[in-house]
C-alpha cells in the first residue's frame, strides 16, 4: 500500500540523515500529512514520541561506532550532531549506564536500538460493523486560541455536547483546574511535553474535584476495570456516542515509565466503528486515530453524567480564586515543582548550566515552561483583583501579555529555541534570565499571601 511505503520512505529519510539534519518540513512531504498529525500518529503506533526516536536512533549508531570503529570518541559526537564530547557523554551514560571510553575499553554489550519497519498487519474483529462519529466537529487543542490544556479543551468539548455552548469557556476550566494558574517546572530530564497541573495530578481525586466544581456526576473507569468488564464498558462507549456525547481519556503518559508521548494526558472518544470494538480517538484538530479496545487497555476513561445543580460563572471563578493557594503551593512530586518554587528549580537549572546539554531536547525541558507562561499571562490577574494584579503586571492594567515572559524574550529566553540555546551557554545572559525568574518567584509568594494561603 502506498500510505506504508510513505510511512517506510520516511523512515528511510530519518536514517538517511542521523549524521546530520532530518527536517519536519521533509518528513511532511514524504507522507503528504502535517508534521503534528504524523508525530500523533507515529507516537500512537510506536508509544515513543518522533523526537525520541530520533534521538536513541543517533546514538545507537554512535554507540556502534564507538565499540567496532577507530575513530575518536569527539569525532563520533559531532558526526552525530553532538556539541561536544562531554555532551556525547553525558547521553551515552544516561542510556547505557557506562561512559563511551569505559564500554570502548572494556567492550562492552549495549544493547541496540533498532530501525523501524512498518507492514500492514489485518485483525478479524468479532462483532457488528455499527459505526457512528459525533456530530460536533470543531477542532481540540486549537493552539492559536491558547486552548494548549488537555483537561479543559477536552471538558469543554464535552458540555458543549451538552448543551453548556457558552460558559463556562475553556479559560473559565482552566482556571478551576489549575492549569492556568500555577507555573510547573520538572527538573527531571524529560522527552515529554506535559506542563501543567492536571498533567501531573491526573487521576480520579482530580476529575472527582472539577466535575463536582463544575455540578456534574461522572464515572471513573480505570484501565484495570476496563479490561475486566470489556464488553460492559464498550456498550457504554457505543450508548454515550450515540448520544452525542464524548468519553474523556485519561492516557498513560505519566502512569506508565516505558510510554514516551507528547500528545498529552487527556484526549476524548468521537466515535466507534464495528459496534464499538475499534474506537476514535481525538488528539487535536479534528482527526481522529482509530484504537482497538479489547487486550490489555492501558486507559482510564471518565463518563460524564446528568447535571446534578446549576453552576453560575461567578461560583466557578470565586472556586478558581479560592483554590489558587493551593495550586501554587503544591508541594514537589517526583521532581515537578509547582508555583514559587517552580520559578527558583528552573532559575537553579538555568544558572547551574543544565541547559547548556546538546543532547537535552530544549523545547521539552526549557521551552514547554515558556508556553505554560505565556498561556497563562494575566488569568490569575484577572481573576485575583487589584492586588494580584499589581504583584503579577501585565502589558495593560487588564490584561495582556505576562511582563515576565515579555522580559524573557527580551532577554533571550523565550520560545526561540535556537536564541534560547545561545543564551545558555553566555553565563552572563543565563544569570539575567535566572534573577528575572527568582524576581518573579517573591511575587508568587506575595501573592499566595494577599489570596489568604
Amino acid at each position: 500500500m502506498e500510505s506504508i511505503d510513505r510511512l517506510n520512505r520516511a523512515i528511510g529519510y530519518i536514517e538517511e540523515n542521523l549524521q546530520g539534519s532530518v527536517s519536519y518540513d521533509e518528513i511532511s512531504k514524504i507522507t503528504l500529512s502535517p508534521i503534528s498529525a504524523f508525530q500523533r500518529f507515529f507516537c500512537l503506533t510506536t508509544g515513543m514520541a518522533l523526537s525520541e526516536y530520533i534521538r536513541r536512533r543517533r546514538l545507537s549508531c554512535a554507540a556502534s561506532d564507538v565499540l567496532h570503529e577507530n575513530e575518536k570518541i569527539i569525532d563520533i559526537a559531532v558526526k552525530y550532531g553532538y556539541d561536544s564530547a562531554d555532551a556525547f557523554s553525558v547521553a551515552f551514560k544516561r542510556e547505557y549506564r557506562v561512559s563511551p571510553s569505559f564500554a570502548r575499553k572494556n567492550k562492552v554489550n549495549v544493547e541496540p536500538f533498532h530501525r523501524l519497519h512498518y507492514t500492514l498487519s489485518i485483525q478479524y474483529i468479532k462483532g457488528d460493523a455499527r459505526m457512528k462519529r459525533i456530530t460536533n466537529n470543531r477542532p481540540l487543542f486549537d493552539g492559536y486560541q491558547g486552548h494548549n490544556y488537555g483537561l479543559p479543551d477536552c471538558i469543554k468539548f464535552i458540555l458543549e455536547c451538552k448543551d453548556w455552548p457558552e460558559r463556562p469557556d475553556f479559560w473559565d476550566i482552566a482556571a478551576l483546574t489549575g492549569d492556568s494558574i500555577a507555573q510547573v517546572y520538572n527538573r527531571n530530564p524529560t522527552t515529554s511535553c506535559e506542563y501543567c497541573v492536571s498533567g501531573y495530578l491526573a487521576g480520579p481525586e482530580h476529575i472527582k474535584y472539577v466535575f463536582d466544581a463544575l455540578g456534574h456526576e461522572h464515572e471513573h473507569v480505570t484501565a484495570a476495570q476496563l479490561n475486566a468488564d470489556n464488553a460492559r464498558y464498550i456498550q457504554k462507549i457505543v450508548d454515550m456516542i450515540d448520544r452525542d456525547i464524548p468519553v474523556l481519556v485519561k492516557t498513560n503518559l505519566n502512569d506508565i515509565p516505558e510510554w514516551h508521548s507528547d500528545v498529552g494526558t487527556y484526549c476524548l472518544i468521537v466515535g466507534y466503528d464495528h459496534g464499538g470494538q475499534i474506537v476514535k480517538l481525538l488528539f487535536g484538530g479534528t482527526e481522529t486515530v482509530d484504537c482497538i479496545l479489547t487486550g490489555n487497555n492501558k486507559m482510564d476513561l471518565i463518563f460524564i453524567g446528568e447535571k446534578r445543580r446549576e453552576i453560575t460563572l461567578e461560583e466557578l471563578h470565586h472556586n478558581a480564586v479560592e483554590k489558587a493557594s493551593h495550586w501554587l503551593t503544591l508541594p514537589e512530586r517526583n521532581g515537578m515543582c509547582f508555583g514559587a518554587a517552580a520559578f527558583r528549580a528552573w532559575a537553579d537549572d538555568i544558572e547551574a548550566g543544565r541547559f547548556e546539554d546538546g543532547s537535552l531536547p530544549l523545547w521539552e525541558n526549557y521551552g514547554v515552561y515558556v508556553c505554560n507562561l505565556a498561556t497563562n499571562s494575566g488569568q490569575l490577574a484577572g481573576l485575583g483583583g487589584e492586588k494580584v494584579r499589581e504583584l503579577l503586571p501585565t502589558e495593560t492594567p487588564i490584561g495582556g501579555k505576562c511582563l515576565l515572559w515579555v522580559q524573557l524574550e527580551e532577554l533571550g529566553g523565550g520560545m526561540d529555541m535556537e536564541q534560547v540555546k545561545a543564551t545558555m551557554r553566555d553565563k552572563k545572559k543565563r544569570a539575567k534570565i535566572a534573577a528575572a525568574l527568582r524576581d518573579y518567584a517573591q511575587h508568587v509568594e506575595r501573592v499566595v499571601e494577599v489570596l489568604g494561603g
